[in-house]
């Protein structure tokens, strides 16, 4: 005996009433899903047709300066304010105090942090493009692979910063106060006029502390008057570098680049630089 089997027409008209009404029966259930759960879309978030939209980034919104403050002022040296990953671009927050702030992985690209106190603050892997760090208080402060391309940093304090990997390129680094380890770090054309990474007198009972800049490079770097003395240079590339006044003093220069550099016959204590003899200069 065969199964009884509707006409073919029937089964043609039903499946026809069937797909007609699947859309409207599914966007009915969806609504009321989201409803119920208080997850519904905001208005803001749809496209046409009432698509998401893939350009809008709710966790990647601009931080107000307000929210900055506030959070700053709930902060505690046990729990610091944390923006890690926001985006502050483009923020004035000149001169309040942020240290030990988390802004690891942030959007700190023309953010105006002048003159702001950011000692043991957090920049790990944030970048940080055209910002102004004019005469900030950076001691203490990592800054692993972070990018601070051409940034402003002039007369800024940075002691004791972790900074292997950063990216220093065109970066304005005039009058600095540097004492960290470098290794691996980008000055590349950046601007260091009379900048001191020079060893710290006041410092040597607890060991010396100086700047450690084995590996960096400083292609095109201007580092007019700037104090290198007993600076470990070790690789370090000068090439096209700018070197009028400056003071290398004890530095160690192993294997250290000094093609095409401004400035030579000028150059202070050069004769008293550890292991010279393995410096590369160009023929005289």
């Amino acid at each position: 005996m065969r199964d009884h089997q509707p006409p073919t027409g029937t089964l043609t008209a039903r499946r026809g009433r069937d797909t007609c009404h699947a859309p409207g029966m599914i966007s009915l259930v969806l609504a009321i899903a989201l409803t119920l759960s208080g997850d519904a879309l905001p208005s803001q978030a749809m496209g046409q047709n009432g698509a998401g939209d893939p350009t809008v980034h709710p966790d990647t919104a601009p931080l107000t300066r307000a929210v900055v403050i506030a959070r700053m002022a709930a902060a505690t040296d046990d729990h610091p304010a944390d923006f890690s990953g926001a985006n502050l671009s483009s923020l004035d927050l000149s001169g309040q105090d942020l240290h030990r702030a988390n802004f690891s992985g942030a959007n700190l690209d023309g953010i105006n942090l002048s003159h702001a106190k950011l000692q043991a603050a957090n920049f790990d892997h944030a970048t940080a493009k055209g910002a102004d760090f004019t005469g900030a208080q950076l001691d203490l402060a990592t800054m692993r692979d972070a990018d601070f391309t051409g940034a402003k940093l002039a007369g800024a304090t940075l002691y004791a910063v972790i900074i292997p990997g950063v990216n220093f390129t065109d970066a304005d680094l005039t009058g600095v106060r540097l004492i960290t380890s470098a290794a691996g770090a980008k000055f590349i054309r950046a601007k260091m006029m009379h900048a001191d990474l020079g060893a710290d007198p006041n410092n040597q009972p607890m060991g010396v502390m100086r700047a450690d800049l084995t590996n960096a490079d400083l292609t095109g770097a201007d580092l007019t008057g700037a104090n290198l003395r007993k600076v470990k240079l070790t690789r370090a590339n000068f090439t096209d570098a700018t070197l009028t006044g400056a003071d290398l003093s004890l530095a160690e220069l192993s294997g250290t680049v000094f093609h095409h550099i401004t400035g030579r016959q000028t150059i202070k204590g050069l004769s008293t630089a550890k292991y010279i003899e393995d410096a590369q200069f160009d023929p005289q």
